[in-house]
């Protein structure tokens, strides 16, 4: 699969450090400077994301332990939550949000990226191996930012936003 990375580095650091310092190197030389570091690869911004939560330290077994007993995760970065994602409409989006965290979280320590053009599908995998729907992101002017809409399936989608305006 063209572009796929899974887990964390040999040497056990947070994948998005590799892709930060690649595009510092890239600046130095005098490269275009991103908008945003946080968003400069799809892996990044999954980062961002679950540092928002104050997940990314946080083993897939502890998300996936919480999850079943059904702790909730605090959002510690509302700001850097937001810059995730491609477009957020306010209090209904919340359900859409928690789906994809959700999604990214559990399966976080076997996370699979494959980048089409400017078009990622990144998925997490669960402890018996199976992968999860992907979510998407796009490439933008600001970075790799998550497709909501795109991540969420339909029926999903639509009883989360029936619930959101009750």
């Amino acid at each position: 699969m063209r572009g796929a990375t899974r887990g964390r580095g040999r040497e056990g650091r947070a994948p998005g450090v590799a892709a930060r310092v690649l595009a510092l190197a890239l600046v130095a030389c005098g490269a275009s400077e991103p908008a945003d570091l946080r968003l400069v690869t799809p892996r990044a911004t999954v980062e961002t994301l679950l540092d928002a939560y104050g997940v990314a330290q946080v083993s897939g077994d502890e998300v996936r332990r919480r999850m079943q007993i059904g702790r909730t995760f605090h959002l510690n970065d509302p700001a850097a939550r937001d810059v995730c994602f491609d477009e957020l409409r306010g209090d209904a989006d919340e359900g859409l949000i928690g789906y994809v965290f959700g999604s990214l979280a559990a399966g976080k320590d076997e996370l699979t990226v494959s980048i089409t053009g400017e078009t990622a599908h990144v998925f997490g995998t669960d402890v018996e191996g199976n992968r999860s729907r992907p979510v998407v992101l796009r490439r933008s002017p600001a970075g790799w930012r998550i497709a909501l809409r795109e991540s969420v399936p339909a029926d999903a989608r639509r009883r989360l936003e029936q619930a959101a305006a009750q």
